[in-house]
């Protein structure tokens, strides 16, 4: 009976001890066994249901779902149970030797140790077998937080078998860190393959739950980090291996192999002594993983920084989204001003980069001007009645690697930056051009000797202040966005990319900037930036009118607007203002005059009204 029982608790039941609803126990219909026996042999018995459960988890290779981290769990799995089977063994040696007198106490006994670790192991098989969403790398989180037990040899099992996980873990990212390779045939990294995607950059959409990589072929999945790393450990990761992928797999420059060259042998030492020992060192892997991160971002600093000229890149987008090449533009608003002052057409595209690259053309010496390979036009036709104007967007053809800190987003943010100073740009063009036109039609009518009614003296003195007021205005607002704000910013983030040797820093300070100029233009504050807009399609409607009693209503309707700017500006100084708000303020309200006038205006009118 005793080698029966034996068998038994190795989970293969017989005639004395037999299998009932999964579970061994003695068969009841055996009467010579006395009932203190019985509850002892009932009680071993459960060792043997427990172990034959797991065994059936490593047998079927983990329930059937295949994969890498599986497969090390059940190897962990058979490793834990070898001391379990290993005391059977000594048992049965014990048994021959004695013969039928081994009493079933000293069984017991020797058993008893492995009885806590059975039972946590069936349940985390359990758990396994139940929980589908457990898959690939997240199955270690599982057997992280079983390691969490209060019983010494428990936690001992449990680590284990974690560390045979973290086996395939280590070899997943000794590729990925040191070759910028994915070893993944069955899709269970958190880093994982995604053909055909936009050049984006770790965290560039807040809120998102994946990060795409540079090259547009891997993406960091945040759901399939387990909990023991850190998203920013694994977004430092995911940086390292998707950088040295960029450099590997393009064959424009000869960056092959160099990143880590001269420190591969030193770090693959490193992460293979931390994959060898018994129990994973969270701390110890983020500094090599830190370590690795310095590497490679110092060799991305200097392939797009130094070698690559970032600074002059950023020269030719700023020309372009910020309008500092302004005689460009200046002739490019003359020549296409026809063509998109009204709703785009077929030709319309056409003919605006026809007019953008003739106004380049005037003003360049050379036809190869990077502005001219590099940008061009696109009007959209999204609205029938929409104009060209505000349809206008610019397309950059940023080179390589310079694409990951000029990023479609920050083209994106460009754009709606370059809209918005092209709409002062173009209203301080008309007026100009308007006052030009006053100023010569008022002297040849001095020639001719023509004088004007009275009633006209005073409408035309109204609107001819108005017309002032309006130059004054849009070029105070123009100073402040090319020097206070552009030129003060640009020249900021100079200085701070002369101080840094990180490519993230970098990326960082570019993103700042970009977030820093639309504040300081009042894109992200909706009134102030309403406000704006309709006050400079007032002065551009102002500058087509040619009746004397419309050019009064835009007057009325400017006076309102300007007055209004004023205010919402006032209550901005008082909140958050900074030093170039409050002299935009000063200067576009000439020391408090206009806003006076205006109130003056207001009471005067209540007054007449009541």
């Amino acid at each position: 009976m005793l080698h029966e029982l034996l068998i038994s608790l190795r989970g293969h039941p017989g005639y004395v001890f037999v299998d009932k609803e999964d579970k061994m126990m003695v068969n009841p219909t055996l009467t010579f066994l006395h009932p203190c026996e019985v509850a002892i042999l009932n009680n071993l018995l459960e060792l043997g249901s427990d172990y034959r459960t797991v065994q059936k988890f490593i047998s079927s290779g983990g329930g059937g779902g295949g994969g890498m981290y599986l497969e090390a769990v059940c190897r962990g799995l058979d490793l834990v149970l070898d001391s379990y089977r290993g005391a059977l063994t000594l048992l049965e040696k014990e048994m021959m030797c004695e013969g039928d007198s081994f009493p079933l106490s000293l069984v017991q006994h020797r058993l008893s140790p492995h009885r806590h670790v059975l039972r946590h192991l069936v349940r985390l098989v359990t758990q396994l077998t139940r929980d589908t969403r457990d898959h690939g790398v997240m199955i270690l989180d599982t057997v992280y937080r079983a390691t969490s037990s209060g019983l010494t040899e428990v936690g001992a099992a449990m680590r284990r078998i974690l560390a045979e996980g973290h086996k395939v873990l280590f070899k997943q990212l000794l590729a990925w860190l040191l070759q910028g390779a994915l070893y993944d045939p069955h899709q269970e990294f958190f880093i994982v393959t995604r053909e055909g995607e936009e050049s984006l950059l770790v965290g560039e959409e807040p809120g998102d739950s994946v990060s795409r990589s540079k090259s547009g072929q891997f993406r960091l999945e945040y759901d399939m980090v387990p909990s023991h790393i850190s998203h920013k450990l694994a977004e430092k990761i995911f940086f390292i291996g998707e950088s040295i992928q960029l450099f590997e797999s393009d064959k424009r420059v000869d960056v092959q192999g160099a990143v880590l060259r001269q420190r591969e042998t030193e770090l693959y030492q490193d992460l293979a002594k931390l994959r060898d020992q018994d129990e994973f060192v969270v701390t110890e892997f983020g500094r090599i993983v830190e370590r690795l991160r310095e590497s490679v971002s110092a060799h991305l600093y200097t392939l797009v920084v130094v070698e690559c000229g970032l600074m002059v890149e950023l020269g030719h987008v700023w020309e372009v989204f910020t309008l500092a090449r302004g005689e460009i533009f200046h002739a490019f608003i003359q020549l296409a001003d026809r063509r998109l002052s009204g709703p785009p057409g077929p030709a319309t595209q056409h003919d605006t980069n026809l007019a953008w690259h003739n106004a380049i053309l005037q003003h360049s010496d050379t036809e190869t001007d990077a502005i001219m390979t590099r940008a061009s036009l696109l009007v959209s036709r999204d609205g029938a009645h929409v104009p060209g104007w505000d349809q206008l967007s610019v397309q950059y053809a940023v080179p390589w690697p310079l694409h990951l800190i000029i990023t479609p987003q920050a083209i994106e943010k460009y754009n709606s930056i370059f809209k918005f100073l092209l709409l002062v740009r173009r209203t301080q063009s008309a007026l100009h051009s308007l006052w030009s036109d006053s100023m010569f039609s008022n002297r040849a009518a001095r020639r001719r000797g023509v004088r004007e009614e009275k009633g006209d003296n005073e409408d035309i003195d109204t609107v001819t202040q108005t017309r002032q007021h309006m130059i004054f205005l849009v070029d105070n607002l123009q100073y402040y966005l090319m020097a206070d704000v552009l030129d003060s910013q640009t020249s900021g983030l100079k200085a701070k990319l002369m101080r840094t040797s990180s490519f993230e820093d970098v990326k960082n300070f570019h993103d700042q900037f970009l977030t820093q100029v639309q504040a300081s233009i009042f894109l992200f504050n909706e009134p102030v930036s309403r406000c704006l807009r309709d006050t400079m399609s007032v002065c551009l409607k102002f500058t087509l009118s040619s009746s004397l009693s419309s050019q009064r209503a835009l007057s009325t309707a400017f006076s309102q607007h300007s007055f209004l700017l004023l205010k919402l500006l006032s209550s901005l100084r008082h909140q958050m203002a900074p030093a170039s708000l409050a002299q935009l303020l000063t200067r576009i309200d000439f020391n408090r005059f206009f806003s006076r006038k205006e109130k003056a205006n207001l009471f005067t009118s209540d007054k007449t009204s009541g």
